[in-house]
């Protein structure tokens, strides 16, 4: 057998064996791939009961969140109610004090100047820092 000839088949050999181990370290590494994978795979299904239950924890806050909003709306609403309701009856006292005004013969109601001297918010904050002397009706 000539000496090329069995460099050859040495070198062939070589090969096949380097082409072994390359195919080995492939499986082998595919393999570890899908363990991991796996392992991944159970954690998110660990992870999925937690999911669960956050998106229900976030539903009830949201309702909760809901009925705080419908509840203040209509706070809101009973606020704006009883302030109209204080507007008409201060309006209703205004007119009572103007009539009062026009009857009283010390009182003239013609005048360019004249308002009625009618109770607001503003003269009883005022009336404790400072006296003031109406006319009692």
């Amino acid at each position: 057998m000539p000496a090329w000839l069995i460099w050859v088949i040495v070198i062939v050999v070589v090969v096949v064996i380097v082409a072994l181990l390359v195919s080995l370290a492939g499986k082998r590494r595919t393999e570890q791939h899908r363990v991991r994978a796996e392992e991944l795979r159970q954690d998110a299904t660990a992870r999925a009961s937690g999911l669960a239950e956050s998106q229900r924890a976030a539903e009830e806050q949201r309702a909760k969140a809901d009925l705080a909003k419908a509840e203040a709306e209509r706070a809101e609403e009973q606020a704006a109610t009883a302030e109209q309701g204080h507007r008409v009856e201060q309006a209703g006292y205004e007119d009572k004090l103007r009539e009062a005004d026009q009857v009283d013969p010390a009182v003239d109601h013609k005048a360019a100047d004249y308002e009625p001297d009618v109770w607001n918010d503003e003269r009883s904050e005022t009336s404790d820092l400072k006296p003031d002397t109406p006319t009692e009706r």
